[in-house]
């Protein structure tokens, strides 16, 4: 998604150049994200179990 450039912004920070609504989709992705990496953990340790 592109975003126009707001050279205003650019002093602050990377945490300056993200909308309030940026920031919620990024949270709201924290959970999806562990319980991806938590299964491909777990996948990967049940294949080198069995193999």
């Amino acid at each position: 998604m592109a975003v126009d450039h707001n050279c205003s912004n650019c002093g602050g920070g990377c945490t300056d150049r993200h909308t309030p609504s940026q920031m919620n989709e990024e949270i709201k992705a924290g959970p999806y994200l562990l319980i991806a990496g938590v299964l491909v953990i777990l996948i990967s340790a049940i294949i080198k179990y069995l193999l």
